[in-house]
């Protein structure tokens, strides 16, 4: 089975899955893209079809190895990984951020940069950093586009990404077009990160001054695993059920659930569901760099997402 990290860089802390190559200082655009193997480019072939050219369609094809990504419509416009770096560095070179890692997933057909900003949040005595990620992909499943997970410190668990950036807004623009004025668009991305965090902390605070009752944690677990409201735990797969038992003990014995402050609360709730998505959810084929991929983009995206949802509206 294909590993889903095919190359990445990390710089300071060792990431959760222990993955990459390390780097000590923050990163250049130029050192980024080196040091994560994404100095490569992909091209528009023909597609043909018993020695006819299909003229509405291209085959987007990495230079370097020949491996075919997708086909495309021929309006389709490649952004290549030295242009996402670029229009990012716009944003780093700001000075309010810096290089933190990045990589490509799925033999390259998406990739992935991920910034910090200067800086944190305090929740109850916690620190929770803030980040901003920029993918894009090759394969045509995705536009490229930056949303905003923030990471707490004390076990580096990311509480947002992907469909959670809907709390606030994201940029994106599709292979179709092009953004022309890259430090506007730059500045913009800050602003959008602005208010993301501002409403993100907001609702943080909430969960961390609310205490979950012990009758909510079932319909919390249903919830976050997909699962109906009310279905009774015998008619819930086994497996998930194992899962649904590793978020309990977490409430008690994961990473800072010592602070007196948080136990109980929702928020201890959700970092418990946060902690079992990135350390302890077996991923597809059960390697580290798989569970990279849930936790940012899949399946274990999705449990964090609907588990912050519905603490937020019980």
């Amino acid at each position: 089975m294909t590993h889903e990290v095919e190359s990445m860089f990390y710089t300071k802390e060792t990431p959760w899955h222990g993955l990459g190559k390390y780097l000590d200082n923050p990163a250049t655009a130029q050192e980024a893209i080196t040091m994560a193997e994404l100095d490569w480019e992909v091209e528009l072939s023909p597609v043909m079809v018993e020695d006819k050219v299909i003229e509405e369609f291209n085959a987007v094809r990495r230079i370097k190895d020949g491996r075919v990504y997708c086909i495309v419509r021929n309006r389709y416009s490649p952004i290549q990984n030295k242009e996402a770096f670029d229009f990012f560095d716009n944003v780093v070179g700001s000075g309010q951020a810096i290089y933190h890692t990045a990589g490509s997933l799925k033999d390259g057909a998406r990739i992935w940069i991920l910034a910090k900003l200067g800086d944190s949040i305090g929740i109850k005595g916690e620190q929770v950093d803030k980040y901003i990620c920029l993918s894009n992909s090759h394969d045509g499943s995705m536009a490229l586009q930056m949303f905003w997970t923030p990471i707490r410190v004390v076990c580096s668990n990311t509480l947002a990404m992907a469909e959670s950036a809907r709390i606030g807004q994201r940029f994106y623009t599709r292979h179709t077009t092009r953004y022309n004025d890259r430090m506007i668009v730059a500045q913009e991305v800050l602003g959008f990160a602005n208010k993301f965090y501002n409403q993100w902390t907001e609702q943080a605070d909430i969960l961390a001054n609310n205490q979950l009752k012990p009758a909510e944690l079932p319909l919390l677990l249903n919830t976050a695993f997909g699962y109906e409201k009310g279905i009774p735990m015998e008619e819930v797969y086994q497996p998930v059920q194992r899962d649904m038992e590793v978020v309990v003990r977490l409430l008690e014995t994961g990473r800072g659930m010592d602070n007196p402050d948080i136990r109980g609360t929702k928020w201890a709730a959700f970092n418990a569901t946060a902690e079992y998505v990135d350390y302890y959810r077996k991923p597809r084929g059960g390697k580290p760099d798989n569970r990279l991929n849930s936790s940012w983009f899949g399946a274990g995206a999705k449990i964090k997402e609907r588990a912050w949802n519905h603490l937020l509206k019980s």
